[in-house]
């Protein structure tokens, strides 16, 4: 029998965790962490102790219980007894924590396959944030392209937008026909074409179910359905109306489009862009994927990075010396303001302190509001700003189809049923398909069609 179980991104937006299942395959599509996940019992420094692996989770119901999927080390601390790997592999498509925060419980010998580019970004991540749940796994990398044996389930990436690069969808060959997996993709960003050619492979493949996305299907949409080009050209406009303020801007932080997006904005008028060092060693790290165009601070001489003088980690130090004289300090930005574009994140919002920026100087929110991957408390940042007399100023790329681009996706594939996830609003798909199955939270669904 070929089944398809939901065991996260059911009617949430986020949490992946999708079981197929054919013959000898058992194979995941994702290992995400929901936005919301454990919010019931967990807040603010209180949190699941990580010394005691999957013990607090699985008390609390807030992971399954699979046996065969978790390692040794996360199950070591639980009543839960291990048992030797019964999974296939592990399907990444991109590096959003909702997608992939939850494979550091997972046994490192089960294969995860992902994108090149995807791993290259998840060792950056892994060194500079202490939230990246990834772990050692025996990581195995594709391209669009290439297709993959798991089990008998040929699988076969392909490449689509969204707002982090290397993103894929994924098309599954099972014994009863092909299962489309979209991960998240758009069609309105600036390797759009990408996901057409999703759309149309999908297509040609003739699935017996589509399991899609929809993250901005919902009754009201309040996104502006801008695209990278007019997030640039809105920025410029903005920059040049700044004179001799600073400009601020905060965006997710692996979006590397948006990256390149204010390093062009920057550059088109005359301006310094100021990086935090994560976002540094980000772009550091990427340049070896030569497919994939960052900033470079060897290329680009108005590209900078910001210390906050922290030094605490190896790898702040060594970025640090590497870059030099490329780094700013506050005192350096608040010399000149309007010789800049400063990053700042949600959570550095201190560093206004001492960046004292010029009353009237724009902030620049390129980010989803009121939800996002990297989701922000808006009342706190608007605090932040009325204090320093910062304006406001929003303009964002989502990185998601429209209600009513996930309809035409479906329409062009014409696939047998649909199984909506990673959204809010799983009912409405029902409003442009006829054929649509609910997926319930652990419970299997039998693929007869």
């Amino acid at each position: 029998m070929t089944r398809i179980t939901c065991y996260g991104g059911v009617a949430e937006i986020g949490g992946n965790k999708i079981l197929v299942e054919d013959r000898d395959a058992r194979i995941w599509l994702d290992m995400g962490q929901s936005f919301n996940f454990g919010s019931d019992y967990f807040t603010e420094f209180l949190g699941p102790r990580k010394r005691h692996g999957l013990r607090d989770l699985l008390a609390l119901d807030l992971m399954p219980r699979t046996p065969g999927l978790y390692s040794q080390s996360a199950l070591g601390p639980t009543s839960f007894s291990w048992r030797a790997p019964e999974f296939s592999a592990i399907f990444i498509t991109h590096v959003h924590s909702d997608h992939v925060n939850h494979l550091g419980y997972v046994d490192e010998s089960i294969p995860v396959h992902l994108g090149e580019g995807t791993l290259t970004i998840l060792e950056s991540w892994s060194t500079t944030s202490d939230f990246a749940n990834i772990g050692e796994h025996d990581f195995r990398t594709f391209r669009t392209g290439a297709s993959v044996d798991a089990d008998g389930i040929d699988v076969e990436p392909i490449h689509v937008d969204h707002s982090a690069p290397a993103a894929y969808g994924h098309i599954l060959h099972t014994s009863r026909g092909a299962i489309a997996y979209t991960g998240d993709l758009r069609r309105h960003g600036p390797q759009g074409r990408l996901t057409d050619d999703f759309i149309a492979a999908a297509r040609k493949a003739k699935p017996i179910a589509l399991i899609t996305e929809g993250s901005r299907v919902a009754p009201e949409d309040p996104r502006r359905n801008l695209t990278e080009a007019q997030v640039k050209s809105g920025a410029i406009d903005l920059v040049q109306q700044a004179r001799e303020k600073l400009v601020i801007v905060t965006f997710p932080g692996r979006d590397v489009d948006r990256i390149r997006t204010f390093s062009e904005v920057a550059a088109a008028t005359g301006r310094g862009f100021v990086v935090d060092l994560k976002t540094a060693h980000l772009l550091t790290t990427l340049k070896r994927d030569r497919r994939i165009d960052v900033p470079d601070f060897d290329r680009d001489h108005h590209l900078r990075a910001y210390t906050r003088g922290q030094r605490s980690n190896r790898w702040e130090s060594e970025l640090q010396g590497k870059l030099k004289d490329r780094v700013l300090t506050a005192a350096d930005i608040r010399a000149k303001p309007g010789e800049f574009i400063v990053q700042l994140d949600f959570w550095h919002l201190t560093e206004l302190v001492d960046l004292q920026p010029p009353k009237g100087s724009p902030f620049i929110h390129s980010k989803s509001e009121p939800f996002d991957e990297e989701d922000i408390s808006d009342r706190v940042l608007q605090n932040w700003l009325d204090r320093f007399g910062l304006v406001r100023h929003q303009l964002h790329a989502s990185g998601h189809m429209s209600e009513a681009e996930i309809a035409d996706m479906i329409r062009v594939i014409a696939p047998k049923v649909v199984i909506p996830v990673h959204t809010e609003h799983p009912d409405r798909f029902t409003l442009f398909s006829r054929r649509v199955i609910q997926p319930v939270k652990d419970q299997p669904i039998p693929l007869t069609v």
